[in-house]
């Protein structure tokens, strides 16, 4: 009995100390929402000014993460524009200011010109879903907050966006999706064939799972010919990254997957592709103007006792039933223990 009772005890008031929704606003994250920019992880960030960035991005568990993931990205495109730094840093650590509700984003003609500085590079690395970025952003004159590096100076060639007219030649990939923003031309060529085919192999590979090498499929087509439709960019939803990292293990070990599911669209579909309707980070970022936080919230004292003394009966009762029906079933199937008549004798020896 004494085990049960313990036990019971130690249940309920695990329970009782639970952390409880509460509506008070934590001081702190309602005077800002901005954490500081790890300077020692995104060095290159830090660089470009972004200083701080939305507080749930700043901890060391994204630091440690999207570090990682911006090194790994960086080292695949080469020096291919001097504006990747400031868009990568744009999507994974985004500008942060405590006055404004959602991130600082950078303008659309910054976009525009790393898309035309390394298209030919994400092209054949598994990188032009970043291309489809551009279309969620907008031109200065559109959004006056909209910001650019320091030394922007756009080219003097013109760039008129991407188009969503191109059909998907991936015969595994057209399953899923039928338009795309590659050009045909570039679908054809050997060497694209050749990346794409190798990248979907070596994810599929990577899982014993149908399921997971579905979606890993998806992915490796989402990652060289990025699905659109009627001019809408998709992604994969956010769904299925995460049904990725739960489920699919050796999925995370995958620099590609990693840095394509951080921040995909949000949403749901059945096809497993989601509308691109805003830039994916700024889902960090939590409108309203109550902050609303987590925090421990104590029980009166007498729901305490009842909660513990209540169960605690139950118990001794339950325990004293069963002692004494066990009592009569002896007595009434004609056995009860005797109490010993025996006696030691005075002299043992005798």
């Amino acid at each position: 009995m004494d085990m049960k009772v313990v036990l019971c005890i130690s249940f309920i008031v695990f329970f009782t100390n639970l952390p409880q929704q509460t509506k008070q606003s934590d001081p702190i994250l309602a005077k800002s929402h901005c954490g500081q920019v790890n300077a020692t992880a995104f060095p290159a960030c830090v660089k470009e000014g972004f200083s701080y960035t939305v507080i749930s991005l700043a901890n060391k568990y994204y630091a440690r993460s999207y570090a990682g993931i911006i090194k790994n990205v960086m080292e695949r495109l080469g020096d291919c524009s001097k504006y990747t730094a400031f868009m990568l840093c744009s999507l994974y650590v985004p500008r942060c200011n405590s006055s404004e509700k959602g991130p600082l984003l950078p303008c659309q003609e910054v976009c525009w010109e790393f898309v035309k500085d390394c298209g030919t590079k994400m092209d054949f690395t598994g990188l032009n879903w970043l291309k489809s970025l551009c279309s969620v952003l907008q031109n200065k004159t559109e959004k006056p907050g909209c910001f650019k590096p320091k030394d922007f100076t756009p080219s003097k060639s013109t760039f008129t966006g991407l188009s969503c007219k191109a059909k998907v030649i991936n015969e595994n990939c057209s399953k899923s999706f039928e338009n795309t923003i590659v050009p045909e031309k570039t679908q054809r060529t050997k060497t694209f064939q050749d990346k794409e085919s190798e990248a979907m192999r070596r994810m599929m590979n990577s899982s014993t799972n149908e399921k997971c090498r579905t979606i890993l499929a998806k992915l490796a087509c989402a990652s060289y010919t990025p699905p659109c439709n009627r001019n809408k960019m998709e992604t994969l939803c956010r769904t299925e990254c995460v049904y990725l990292f739960d489920n699919c293990q050796g999925a995370a070990d995958i620099p590609g997957v990693v840095a394509y599911c951080a921040e995909p669209a949000e949403g749901y579909s059945d096809n497993g592709f989601c509308k691109l309707n805003r830039w994916p980070s700024a889902r960090h970022w939590k409108t309203g103007s109550r902050t609303t936080t987590i925090l421990p919230q104590s029980f009166p004292p007498g729901l305490i006792a009842a909660l513990v003394l209540v169960p605690l009966f139950a118990v001794i009762f339950i325990y004293l039933a069963v002692a004494v029906r066990r009592r009569y079933h002896q007595r009434t199937s004609g056995y009860v223990q005797q109490r010993s008549t025996y006696t030691e004798p005075d002299n043992p020896t005798a």
